[in-house]
């Protein structure tokens, strides 16, 4: 980093050597730099673009929404026109039914709590004990003690000892 801030400050000073030998290097960098930056703010912006189409294109009668103003609710219907949603916000007592832009869901509830689970199995069975030995070491097996098959027994009270 402290090699590109160099160039830049000779490169603007004029102080680098012979005619311009190292402007082609300023160039080539700086062209790295832009280049790097276009990618690297074009291609994710891609993914969320093909995730959120997505997300749209699976929107179903019954589906629990959130839309981008934070309002929850159960698309009842989708428009013949393809680009509205009717969808109910109330309660099931008093029913409230929106007409909104297919633009307007900002979240999928469904597919969300479905991806929710999936890595939470996932993650509940990486953490399962691969063999039944791994099961049974205590604190004293792994330092190498045997344990005892059979139960420890109590001391035996005697009258004396309840006063």
């Amino acid at each position: 980093m402290n090699f590109l801030a160099n160039l830049f400050a000779a490169e603007a000073a004029g102080t680098t050597s012979g005619n311009g030998g190292m402007s082609w290097v300023f160039i080539a960098v700086l062209g790295v730099a832009i280049v790097a930056m276009v990618v690297m703010t074009i291609i994710p912006n891609k993914r969320r673009q093909k995730d959120y189409q997505r997300m749209q294109d699976e929107l179903r009668a019954g589906t629990r929404i959130m839309t981008i103003g934070r309002m929850v609710g159960k698309v009842v219907r989708v428009n013949d026109d393809g680009k509205t949603l009717e969808v109910d916000v109330g309660t099931p007592a008093q029913p409230v039914v929106i007409t909104i832009s297919r633009e307007a869901v900002g979240v999928n509830l469904d597919a969300q709590e479905a991806a929710a689970q999936a890595r939470e199995v996932k993650h509940v069975d990486v953490d399962a004990p691969q063999t039944k030995k791994e099961e049974n070491v205590s604190g004293t097996e792994a330092l190498g003690e045997e344990k005892s098959e059979l139960p420890e027994e109590k001391p035996a009270v005697s009258d004396d000892d309840a006063i």
